[in-house]
């Protein structure tokens, strides 16, 4: 049997914490979904606000994992930078492997994480008609994402 597409499975994903969350409105609080994760996933997703890099998701002795973000950096980095550390954790659960995500490490995990984040943080059902045409400054500011990856989905949909 055929394995589903990534973006099938990032649009599973995001539709179900949108919907465990009630998110009904941009931005969607990432930062309160890593804060309490839904109960099957409380030792595999967690926040630590530290002061280096940028965002990672990091499995320690104690076994309970955690998105470790920089508190220093700008709001829209910061959540999408949680977004793709949180896609690496969710790629390491059980559930994450046996719905088909791909094994963490790989040579496209960057990309990979890319697509989770934009499709969590700019959920097509979130976003308001007439979306598509929206300058990409309204669009990253709506969705509390940095221009480039607001300039990088308009440049998607408008490929499609």
């Amino acid at each position: 049997m055929a394995q589903p597409s990534l973006k099938f499975l990032c649009d599973c994903l995001a539709t179900a914490l949108l919907s465990h969350y009630g998110v009904t409105h941009m931005p969607v609080p990432l930062r309160e979904m890593l804060l309490d994760p839904p109960p099957d996933l409380t030792h595999d997703l967690g926040l630590t606000e530290v002061r280096f890099g940028e965002a990672m998701w990091l499995r320690p002795p104690s076994g309970l994992a955690t998105v470790f973000v920089n508190a220093e950096m700008p709001e829209p980095e910061r959540r999408y930078a949680m977004a793709r550390a949180m896609f690496v954790g969710l790629c390491t659960t059980k559930g994450g492997q046996a719905a088909g995500l791909p094994a963490v490490p790989n040579d496209e995990l960057k990309a990979q994480s890319d697509l989770f984040a934009r499709r969590l943080l700019m959920a097509p059902e979130l976003l308001p008609p007439g979306w598509q045409w929206l300058a990409p400054q309204a669009l990253a500011a709506l969705c509390g994402v940095p221009q480039p990856v607001a300039e990088a989905q308009l440049l998607t949909v408008a490929q499609s």
